[in-house]
């Protein structure tokens, strides 16, 4: 595998205290409710302030699903992408994903607990349907943008290829995520993401 490099510790520190709140988010509702859990609950239980709370996440509800408010999504997207320092799209998708998604998938109990408060709570699957078709269309146009700056030859269909390759790098995430749970979930989050790059080579690679 090609050099890459590893997570900045700014980058871990906000994987981490996303973790926690999203943590305290389902854990807080889960013995509440959805109506009954408040942002100082929540922000209490994750040692966090409501303003701190507020910097990652727009309401209790994104909270619960891991979401992003959408401007954050986008100019995360968007300063990760074209800020990335290699010119390999596939690196800046998946730090640009681990970014934006962090590494509560990889929790498992508190994955079976968010899928729980999803069929207790319709507009909680809602909400989760928009959020992940807005951030598949704006990855998707951050990596267009990426190939028009760094490609002396743009492909035929720029953004047919951005559609692959940004669902190419989910599913690699996804796996490299799994592999983790498998593993007893010990090891830092370099660890995924420097799986998720591979997988997402090597399946680019046999495709050709």
């Amino acid at each position: 595998m090609p050099n890459t490099p590893s997570l900045g510790l700014r980058d871990r520190k906000r994987l981490e205290t996303r973790l926690r709140i999203e943590t305290a988010a389902v854990e807080i509702v889960t013995a509440e409710g959805l109506d009954g859990a408040t942002i100082d609950m929540i922000s209490e239980r994750a040692e966090i302030s409501p303003r701190t709370f507020f910097n990652y996440f727009d309401s209790k509800e994104d909270a619960i699903l891991g979401i992003h408010e959408v401007g954050e999504v986008e100019r995360a997207i968007a300063a990760g992408i074209s800020a990335s320092e290699s010119d390999d799209v596939v690196t800046a998708i998946v730090s640009t994903m681990l970014e934006i998604v962090g590494p509560v998938a990889a929790r498992a109990q508190l994955k079976a607990q968010r899928m729980l408060l999803i069929k207790d709570n319709p507009r909680l699957l809602s909400r989760q349907i928009h959020q992940f078709t807005q951030l598949n269309s704006t990855m998707s146009a951050a990596v267009v943008e990426f190939l028009t700056q760094r490609e002396a030859a743009l492909p035929r269909d720029p953004e047919h290829v951005a559609e692959i390759a940004v669902a190419t790098c989910i599913a690699s995430v996804r796996i490299a995520v799994k592999e983790w749970v498998a593993n007893g979930a010990t090891a830092d989050i370099d660890t995924m993401y420097l799986r998720a790059i591979g997988l997402t080579r090597e399946t680019l690679k046999a495709l050709q």
